[in-house]
């Protein structure tokens, strides 16, 4: 590992250590950079994201592009936090693809992408969600490595990226699992005809106070959870437990005998600041 990944990891550890977090535990980072004072606005505009330091400001911002998939804006989220973190000047990131990045000859651009990945999925978190469920990383199917994604709140290919990266699988190992993608895995449990859109995999045994969802996504959840307020609409029973799409903005709540999770469901397209981007949209 080199010099720039480990202090990325450092670092990443820190501010776990100052939000009192463990280093296995997923976190909400929308929710991280409130409680750092780091403003996050959500902007229709073509690009990945961008971080704007503004000399004598209370709070720094974060602009992250309402264009870009929810897992991808996690992620840039990420990225942009660790430009604030390590105290870099404003950065603008143009678009990439999910298992690619811009910080190849750029080392403050390294930095921060190594930031993200070790601090949305940190490798003993990856380890003990795989443990906790009897999988096994080198062979895990599709489905269990997306679930995973699901928990971390991150890109299936991202994950896999990351995975790869640290060398918790092999190159030929990632190759397989790039070979099934999202929308694949969709119709494989909902049928060829389903919409396609992001969807999230909630099993038993996942520990998440909070789940952010899109209006248009889904949720698969086990069949003892139900759902409280009438924010999802319950489409069927599937081979991994019931399916839900989120209908309209607001918070919901999945619950069972002994788990319960909180659901964020904000406008696809949302443009505003992040921490309003759950609230009802006003009666006309």
């Amino acid at each position: 590992m080199n010099r720039l990944s480990l202090q990325a990891m450092k670092k990443a550890g820190q501010i776990r250590a100052k939000l009192k977090m463990t280093s296995f535990e997923p976190v909400n980072i929308f929710d991280v950079c409130a409680t750092l004072g780091v403003t996050v606005r959500f902007i229709d505009v073509s690009m990945e994201g961008m971080y704007v330091n503004i000399e004598g400001a209370e709070s720094q911002v974060v602009l992250i592009s309402s264009l870009r998939p929810l897992p991808r804006r996690v992620y840039t989220c990420a990225h942009e936090l660790g430009h604030h973190l390590f105290g870099h000047g404003s950065r603008v990131d143009g678009l990439t693809d999910e298992n690619t990045s811009s910080s190849v000859n750029d080392k403050d651009e390294y930095l921060v992408d190594a930031f993200a990945g070790a601090f949305l999925m940190p490798l003993a978190g990856i380890d003990a969600e795989f443990m906790k469920r009897g999988w096994s990383v080198h062979a895990a199917l599709p489905l269990q490595f997306y679930t995973i994604s699901s928990i971390f709140g991150t890109g299936y290919s991202t994950l896999i990226t990351h995975c790869q990266v640290n060398r918790i699988i092999n190159e030929a190992e990632a190759v397989a699992l790039e070979k099934q993608k999202p929308s694949k895995l969709l119709k494989q449990l909902m049928g060829k005809d389903v919409i396609n859109s992001h969807f999230k995999i909630i099993d038993g045994l996942t520990d998440i106070p909070v789940i952010d969802l899109e209006v248009g996504n889904y949720l698969f959840l086990p069949p003892n959870m139900c759902i409280e307020g009438g924010h999802m609409v319950k489409l069927r029973g599937t081979d991994i437990g019931n399916v839900f799409v989120a209908g309209h903005p607001g918070i919901a709540r999945a619950v069972s005998n002994d788990k319960a999770h909180f659901i964020r469901i904000q406008n696809a397209g949302y443009v505003g600041l992040a921490e309003n981007r759950h609230l009802e949209d006003k009666a006309e």
